[in-house]
């Protein structure tokens, strides 16, 4: 079954100022450019390691009273349309996943990708490309709205590679997740070293809000609003995050409410790693969404990350722990899916630690898939070779869904059995020709 997203895109106008885009650079077309809104110049990761409408009995998805579920109408993404964008291939994930859920992937570039020595992944690669359009119905853009990438100076932005994710996704008919508006993490020296008092730097950071948001308003579907706002103790990282620190945990229901403002039909996220099951992290994550939809922030959703590891076992609290926040009437997501482990001289782990990584991409996804208001998974990249994890874990990798051809390893096929199943039953996946490529590849790994 194909996609809302390939439906509701096809709805979209096309706007006098869209983007021409040539991958591999951007015209700046879009109006505001370089100058701000206010006209101001069970994720095992290491700690140290560098959406769903309301339903009778229930409260109003967002925490904003009356306010439908996103669903790509009111404002028109100025970067294009999807006009001629077709329904997923049927044996695709995107092409067998339910109609209220995306199956996303990221634009990967920037960041870690700028040392390697392979050129940028998403601007630089077609084939690249056009896995991500084949596959998937969603993108995030890895580091390209990150503030180190937007933000080069004070008083300045960088919209191109930006600009020409959301205007690839556009013509290819995908939802964009926007990653991330406040972090406590590659952020631009120039801010972090700066001598700025505390309205200078609420000044800042409003206008990066309002300027960022809409500017893409119709077309980012999720923001990760506030990424990794909490330690594993449920501390708030007052020291490490320097919104918080300078401006206190005010500034967090500032922030939601000027992206509302900027874009009332996005779903804002907080989004954070072991942020899967039941533990001190999400219970401060859980009273602090209570709080604040009391006070009427716009507050739309909480992402797991999900960043996993063979080396712990699976916390089977993942379904209970969206399921508390489904009940706020607030979505759930899958945000940043890869599962590593221990990894040979050829890059792979043992078959039996591949079989156990596939198993493990079907958990977390059948959780997902059990809650009402899970209806986003992402995966943190296709290859391995682009894949932040050998970088931050020494002797760990092999931890995404596709070989270096961008043949199908076991654990993408698990997450398309899990798909069909839920969505046609598994009489669909045993018989259905569509699916023989992966039964195949389920067999011999033994999953």
């Amino acid at each position: 079954m194909p996609s809302a997203i390939y439906r509701r895109a096809a709805a979209a106008v096309l706007c006098a100022s869209a983007l021409t885009l040539t991958m591999g650079g951007a015209a700046d077309a879009a109006p505001g450019a370089g100058q701000g809104a206010n006209g101001v110049g069970v994720d095992q990761r290491s700690e140290n390691a560098p959406e769903h409408a309301g339903t009778p009995g229930r409260p109003e998805h967002a925490g904003a009273p009356g306010r439908p579920d996103h669903a790509g109408g009111g404002q028109t993404c100025q970067f294009g349309s999807a006009d001629g964008a077709g329904d997923p291939a049927r044996d695709s994930l995107a092409g067998v996943a339910p109609e209220s859920m995306v199956i996303g992937n990221i634009a990967a570039g920037g960041g870690h990708h700028t040392d390697a020595d392979y050129p940028d992944p998403f601007p630089d690669d077609p084939e690249y490309r056009d896995v991500l359009a084949a596959d998937f119905s969603s993108v995030t853009p890895e580091n390209y709205l990150k503030w180190e990438t937007l933000r080069p100076a004070e008083g300045e932005y960088d919209f191109e590679q930006a600009d020409a994710v959301v205007a690839w996704a556009q013509e290819n008919g995908l939802d964009v997740r926007g990653h991330a508006l406040l972090w406590h993490s590659q952020n631009p020296d120039w801010l972090e070293d700066g001598d700025y008092g505390a309205e200078e730097l609420r000044a800042i950071l409003e206008d990066h809000v309002r300027t960022v948001v809409s500017r893409y308003a119709g077309c980012i579907d999720q923001w990760d609003v506030a990424n990794e706002i909490f330690t594993g103790e449920g501390e708030l990282r007052t020291e490490e995050n320097i919104w918080l620190r300078e401006l206190g945990p005010e500034i967090l229901d500032d922030i939601f409410r000027w992206a509302h403002e900027e874009d009332p039909e996005a779903t804002l996220f907080y989004n954070d790693y072991n942020a899967e099951g039941l533990n001190a992290k999400t219970d401060a994550y859980h009273q602090l969404v209570v709080e604040q939809l009391e006070r009427g922030v716009p507050v739309g959703g909480f992402g797991a990350q999900s960043h996993l590891s063979m080396q712990y076992g699976f916390d089977d609290s993942l379904q209970a722990n969206m399921e508390r926040f489904d009940a706020l009437g607030v979505k759930t997501a899958i945000t940043e899916i890869d599962v590593r482990g221990e990894v040979g001289e050829d890059g792979r782990m043992s078959p039996e630690d591949r079989a156990g990584a596939a198993e493990r991409y079907a958990q977390v996804l059948d959780a997902c898939l059990a809650v009402e208001g899970c209806t986003s998974f992402t995966v943190w990249g296709t290859l391995d070779e682009h894949s932040w994890v050998p970088g931050t874990f020494p002797g760990e990798g092999d931890a995404l869904i596709m070989e270096g051809d961008y043949e199908r390893k076991p654990s993408y096929c698990t997450l398309q059995r899990a798909l069909v199943e839920h969505t046609e039953g598994a009489a669909a996946w045993e018989q259905d020709g569509a699916f023989s490529e992966c039964r195949g590849i389920l067999d011999e790994a033994g999953v």
